[in-house]
């Protein structure tokens, strides 16, 4: 992390912080976490995009419950995430990620271009951002609940990439035949389903859940996509 700011929406102010590679200005990325917040792992994975050669946003996205959430993966800090995730609202954070686009416009690390990414929660941000934020392209990997917004589908008027693991408890085969005729008449949507894989796959932290060959093969989906759309 280079360093930590502040974005303002509606009359308040949240954090987010700003990751830096080797080339600036650079194509900007807003960064959404998962349930557990802009924890080690986040932190880690937003280097390694700024080190690709972006320039990465990553934001505290349950300021509105609880500000500077950065949980862990197991015990209290699990449950603690959940919890947050059961009333966090969906809706009120597009404005947060508008803002957060529009502030990482505006710096002078950034060309202007900016794309989102999100994990988990973030995935199905990343996709509502898609949908109604002016961002240039969006990635969402493991989206946890865009079967509750497929009216939003049909809006979608950028790129848009969807990374789903074939074993993923969040979205079983009876959620994905919901999501995949909603999203697939979009031709702005891709979307891939990656064979033996779970929920969060692409989380070298979480041993259990990581399945290498998945990861790779979404991460060079996914710089594919910001290198056509963002300019790197």
């Amino acid at each position: 992390m280079n360093r930590q700011l502040t974005v303002a929406v509606d009359g308040d102010a949240f954090d987010a912080y700003l990751f830096t590679g080797p080339r600036s200005p650079a194509p900007g990325i807003v960064m959404i976490p998962e349930i557990y917040g802009v924890n080690g792992y986040l932190r880690e994975t937003a280097q390694r995009y700024a080190d690709r050669g972006y320039t990465v946003l990553a934001l505290d996205i349950f300021w509105r419950l609880e500000r500077n959430v950065q949980l862990s993966y197991e015990g209290a800090d699990n449950k603690r995430a959940h919890a947050l995730h059961e009333i966090f609202d969906y809706d009120a954070s597009i404005a947060d990620m508008q803002a957060g686009t529009d502030a990482l416009r505006a710096l002078p690390e950034c060309t202007g271009k900016v794309g989102i990414v999100g994990f988990c929660l973030g995935g199905t941000l990343a996709y509502l951002a898609a949908a109604r934020c002016e961002v240039d392209a969006a990635v969402g990997y493991y989206g946890t609940t865009i079967h509750d917004f497929l009216e939003d589908a049909p809006k979608i008027r950028r790129p848009l990439l969807l990374h789903f693991g074939e074993l993923d408890h969040t979205t079983p085969p009876e959620l994905m035949a919901r999501i995949v005729p909603a999203i697939e008449p979009n031709p702005h949507v891709t979307h891939y389903v990656y064979e033996g894989a779970g929920h969060s796959f692409a989380n070298h932290t979480r041993d259990y859940r990581f399945h290498e060959s998945a990861t790779a093969a979404a991460d060079a989906r996914t710089f594919a996509l910001f290198g056509t759309e963002l300019g790197v």
